[in-house]
């Protein structure tokens, strides 16, 4: 697979968890009195995540941390077309995020609940780690 292609994987990957960050703000600032689309059981919640304790981070809610890393994302990933030294950055960029999923992943089973969409997401920084990783070893 060439350079160019996982550049464009990145950058789709980046739409989609940006689209999805973006529904978890929304959900955030907007929670609905029925629940939300992924609200299915009382341990299967996007609302009882997205309105706890846990849900901010410094008085700022976590899902506005994930539209920013989203965008960082793309710009990274738009900008590593150009050289090894932005694929790094790109690369150690991936390897944050990936780091941040530990916790949100350990808070969603300190609480018994787990985030369908916050699910989402963590899978598409895991998998972003992964294509920026294969594509660094192949430059």
């Amino acid at each position: 697979m060439q350079k160019k292609h996982f550049i464009i994987s990145l950058l789709i990957l980046s739409v989609f968890g940006l689209g999805t960050s973006l529904y978890l703000v929304y959900n955030h600032y907007n929670p609905s009195l029925e629940g939300s689309v992924c609200d299915i059981t009382a341990s299967v919640s996007c609302t009882i995540l997205n309105s706890g304790i846990y849900s901010k981070i410094l008085g700022v809610p976590v899902a506005i941390y994930g539209v920013a890393w989203f965008i960082v994302l793309g710009i990274l990933s738009w900008n590593s077309v150009r050289n090894k030294k932005n694929f790094q950055k790109l690369l150690l960029w991936n390897a944050g995020g990936f780091l941040s999923v530990f916790y949100f992943v350990y808070i969603e089973f300190l609480l018994s609940t787990f985030c369908p969409f916050c699910t989402v997401v963590h899978v598409l920084v895991a998998v972003s780690l992964i294509l920026t990783i294969v594509g660094y070893r192949r430059l």
